[in-house]
C-alpha cells in the first residue's frame, strides 16, 4: 500500500496537490458556516430522569416548572423601587407582557399582580423585582439560548435597569464566550506555532508544511461536522477539539515525515528511493498514529451527551484526515519542492532528524538501572495522581459564567437577595393518578428530608394525571448535601400507579454523573480493544500494547491529579486568572480521558514504530530501544512542546471548564513526552527484553497476514 502511495505522490505530485486543492474548495464551501448549524454544549443525557421530568411537565403544562431565566428589575440609582407609583406599576406590567411575548417563553409571574400569590419575588429592601419566566421547552441550553436573545431584544426599559439571569442566559453567554475564545486561541496559537516551527525546521518553507497540513485537516473536519449537524444535534465544542487536535497532529506528522525525508535524502539524495523509504516508514507510522487517535476519540460516540459524542466524532475525523493528508499531501509537496524544502534557512545546527546524543545517553543510563528507574517513576506518577481520590466534582450551572459577563452579576445578586427556588429550584412532578391527600402526604415527606427547604408549596394539578410543585435545597444546588438530599427524595414512595420525577440543577448534575458512570465501561472497553488491536497490528506484540495502556493510564492519572491540585486546591490559580469554582468539572474528566489517552498513544506509536524498525533491521532489543528513543527524541520533544502551546492557548478562556481542559491537555502531553517516554519506556522495555516482541503462534500468524507492513 505504501509503495503505491509513494509511486503516486512521486510520479504525479501536482495531480495529487490539485485534488487536495479541489477537496479544500468543496469542504470550505459546505463547511464554512458550520458554526451556525451547531447547538449548545449539551451536557445532559436525554434519557435521564430530570430530562423526562421536564418533558412530562412541558407536554402537560406547556412550559417547564423551574424558571429558565429571570428578568431582574432595579432602580437606576440603586435605591428602593416605589411600588406605589402608577408609572412603575405600568412599566413592570409592560415588561412582563414583553417577556411573555418572547420566543419560547411559556409563563411569566408578575409579583405586582398578586404579591400574595408570588411570594419571594420582591425582597424586603424593595430594591429589585424578579420576573421569573418558565420556558415552553425543556431544552434550556439551545432553545433557552434563543429565548434569552429574544428576551434581551424585547424586554428593555428607560425607567428601570433590566438584567437577565438564570440557566438560559448563563449558558447563552458561555456559548458566545466559547466562540470568541476559539478565535482568540487561534490568534495566539498560530503565530507561536509559526515561530516554534521556524526554530525546529530551520527553514521557512519546511515550517509552512505543518500549518498547511493543519489547515487542510481543520477545513475537512468542518465539512464533516456540517454533514453531522444535518443528521444529529452537534455541539459547538466540537469546533474547539477540531482546531486544537488538527494543529497538534499536523505538527506531529509533518515533523515525522519531513525529518525522515531529510534523513533519507541525506543518504540517497532527492530520489524516488528516498521518497519511497520516507513514505514506507514515516507514512506508515503516521497512519497507525492517526488510526489510534481516531479509535480513542470514536469511543466517545457511544456517550449520550451531545458534548461528548460530538467531540468524539470530531476527534475521530481529525485523526483519519490528519493521517490521510500526511501520507498523501505532504509526500506530494516534498516531491514538488525537492531540495527547496530547505529553502530560506534561518540558522545552522543539528537537524530535527539527527539522532540526539543526549537522548541516547539518557536511554542507556535508564536501562542500566531499569528497576530503580521504573519504581521511582511509578511512585512519582502515583503520588501526582493521589489527589484524584479526594476530588470534588462540579458540573454545568450558572457558575460556568465567567466574571465580566452580564449574567454573572445578575446571578450573584439573585443568590444574595432571593430564595434558592428562584434560580436553583427543585422541580417535583407526580406523573400518574394521585388524590389530593396523597399529594399532600408526599409534599410533607419531601419537606421532612434533611437539607430540603421546608417551605414547599402544595402540588398544583395540571391534569388528572400530572401535578407539580417547586421546592429548594438549603445549600447550593451542586453541593454534596443537596445531592444526598435529592437521592433521598427520589427514594420516597410515590402514590400507587404514579411516579415522582425530579428536575433542576441538582437533579441534572446527579443524572449526568450517573449517566457517565453507566456508559464509561463501554467507552473504556472500546478504547482498550481498538488501541490494543491497532498496536498489535503495528508491532506484532501482545505485551507492548498492554504496556502502552498501563503507561497511558499513569500519564492520565498524574495529569488529572495535578488538575485537582491546581483547580481545587487553588495552586497557581492567580497565574491562571481562575476565579472558581474550585472543583473539577465532571464532563471534562471524560473528555480528557479520551483526548489525553489518544495523544499518549500517538507518541507511543512514534517511538515503538522506530524501535521495531531498528530491531527488524538487526539490532538487539536494548540497542533498538536506545537508538529508537534517540532518533525520535527531538521530534517528539518538539511536537509535545508545540501541541502543549496549542492547548495552552485555550487556557486564555475565562470559561472555567475550558480552562481546565486546556491545562489538563497541556499537562498530559508534557508528562507523557518527558517522564513517561524518557524514563518508563526504556526501563520497562529493558526489563521485558525479548518478551517485548512475544505473541502466541495464532496471533503471530494473524499479524503476518493482516499486520500493516512496510511496502
Amino acid at each position: 500500500m505504501f509503495d503505491r502511495l509513494a509511486r503516486l505522490t512521486w510520479r504525479h505530485p501536482k495531480k495529487v496537490l490539485l485534488a487536495a486543492f479541489g477537496f479544500v474548495l468543496v469542504a470550505g464551501f459546505f463547511g464554512h458556516d458550520v458554526e451556525h448549524h451547531l447547538k449548545a454544549a449539551g451536557f445532559t443525557d436525554p434519557s435521564s430522569e430530570s430530562e423526562q421530568a421536564g418533558d412530562v411537565l412541558s407536554d402537560a403544562l406547556g412550559y417547564t416548572a423551574q424558571p429558565g431565566l429571570v428578568v431582574l428589575l432595579r432602580d437606576p440609582d440603586g435605591g428602593p423601587i416605589d411600588l406605589a407609583s402608577p408609572e412603575i406599576l405600568a412599566e413592570v406590567d409592560r415588561l412582563a407582557d414583553a417577556l411573555r411575548q418572547s420566543s419560547y417563553v411559556g409563563n411569566v409571574v408578575n409579583p405586582l399582580d398578586d404579591p400574595a400569590a408570588a411570594p419571594g419575588l420582591i425582597p424586603a429592601d424593595q430594591q429589585s423585582i424578579a420576573l421569573p419566566a418558565q420556558l415552553a421547552t425543556s431544552d434550556l441550553e439551545d432553545k433557552g439560548g434563543l429565548a434569552d436573545e429574544s428576551v434581551r431584544k424585547n424586554v428593555t426599559s428607560d425607567l428601570l435597569d433590566v438584567g437577565y439571569g438564570g440557566y438560559a442566559p448563563s449558558f447563552n453567554e458561555v456559548n458566545d464566550q466559547t466562540r470568541k475564545d476559539l478565535q482568540n486561541a487561534e490568534l495566539i496559537a498560530f503565530p507561536l506555532l509559526g515561530i516554534l516551527l521556524l526554530i525546529v525546521f530551520r527553514s521557512v518553507v519546511a515550517a509552512f508544511v505543518p500549518l498547511l497540513l493543519g489547515a487542510l485537516s481543520i477545513i475537512g473536519t468542518l465539512f464533516a461536522l456540517r454533514i453531522m449537524a444535518g443528521l444529529v444535534d452537534t455541539s459547538l465544542f466540537a469546533l474547539n477539539i477540531a482546531t486544537a487536535l488538527s494543529l497538534g497532529l499536523a505538527v506531529d506528522y509533518a515533523l515525522l515525515i519531513v525529518s525522515r525525508h531529510r534523513e533519507e535524502t541525506a543518504e540517497h539524495g532527492y530520489t524516488e528511493e528516498a521518497h519511497r523509504r520516507t513514505v514506507a516508514s514515516a507514512g506508515r507510522t503516521a497512519v497507525f498514529s492517526g488510526l489510534t487517535v481516531a479509535g480513542a476519540m470514536a469511543a466517545l460516540v457511544v456517550m449520550p451527551q451531545r458534548f461528548l459524542y460530538s467531540v468524539g466524532a470530531a476527534g475521530a475525523v481529525v485523526g483519519v484526515l490528519s493521517a490521510a493528508m500526511a501520507v498523501i499531501v505532504v509526500p506530494a509537496l516534498l516531491a514538488v519542492l525537492g531540495p527547496r524544502i530547505n529553502a530560506l534557512s534561518i540558522r545552522r545546527g543539528p537537524a530535527i532528524s539527527d539522532t540526539s546524543t543526549r537522548w541516547l545517553r539518557v536511554a542507556r543510563a535508564v536501562m542500566k538501572r531499569p528497576v530503580l528507574v521504573a519504581v521511582a517513576t511509578t511512585v512519582v506518577l502515583v503520588a501526582l495522581a493521589a489527589p484524584l481520590l479526594g476530588t470534588h466534582l462540579t458540573g454545568p450551572s450558572a457558575q460556568a459564567v465567567p466574571p465580566g459577563q452580564q449574567s454573572y452579576e445578575v446571578n450573584a445578586y439573585l443568590d444574595d437577595h432571593y430564595d434558592r427556588a428562584v434560580t436553583e429550584g427543585l422541580s417535583l412532578t407526580v406523573d400518574g393518578p394521585a388524590t389530593d391527600a396523597e399529594l399532600e402526604g408526599l409534599r410533607q415527606q419531601i419537606a421532612g428530608v434533611a437539607h430540603v427547604a421546608e417551605t414547599i408549596p402544595p402540588f398544583v394539578r395540571v391534569s388528572d394525571t400530572v401535578a407539580y410543585t417547586i421546592g429548594a435545597f438549603e445549600g447550593p444546588a451542586l453541593s454534596a448535601r443537596s445531592q444526598d438530599a435529592l437521592r433521598e427524595v427520589r427514594e420516597l414512595a410515590a402514590p400507587e400507579g404514579a411516579r415522582l420525577l425530579t428536575a433542576g440543577n441538582t437533579a441534572s448534575f446527579v443524572d449526568e454523573k450517573e449517566s457517565l458512570v453507566a456508559n464509561a465501561p463501554l467507552t473504556i472497553g472500546l478504547v482498550i480493544v481498538l488501541t490494543v488491536g491497532l498496536l498489535f497490528l503495528l508491532t506484532g506484540s501482545v505485551l507492548l500494547p498492554l504496556k502502552t495502556l498501563l503507561m497511558n493510564a499513569m500519564t492520565l492519572a498524574a495529569s488529572l491529579g495535578i488538575l485537582v491540585i491546581v483547580f481545587e486546591h487553588k495552586f497557581l490559580v492567580g497565574v491562571l486568572d481562575y476565579p472558581g469554582p474550585y472543583a473539577v468539572e465532571v464532563t471534562s474528566l471524560v473528555f480528557l480521558f479520551a483526548v489525553a489517552f489518544a495523544l499518549a498513544t500517538d507518541y507511543a506509536v512514534l517511538v515503538m514504530a522506530r524501535v521495531k524498525e531498528l530491531r527488524d533491521g538487526g539490532m538487539s532489543n536494548e540497542d533498538a530501544v536506545a537508538h529508537g528513543v534517540a532518533k525520535t527524541g527531538r521530534i517528539i520533544s518538539a511536537a509535545a512542546l508545540m501541541i502543549a502551546v496549542v492547548f495552552a492557548a485555550f487556557a486564555v478562556s475565562p470559561v472555567f471548564f475550558m480552562k481546565q481542559i486546556a491545562v489538563g491537555m497541556a499537562l498530559g502531553v508534557i508528562i507523557d513526552a518527558t517522564i513517561v517516554r524518557a524514563l518508563l519506556v526504556p526501563s520497562l522495555m529493558r526489563l521485558l527484553g525479548e518478551a517485548n516482541w512475544w505473541a502466541p503462534g495464532p496471533l503471530r500468524r494473524l499479524h503476518d497476514r493482516f499486520g500493516l507492513k512496510d511496502g
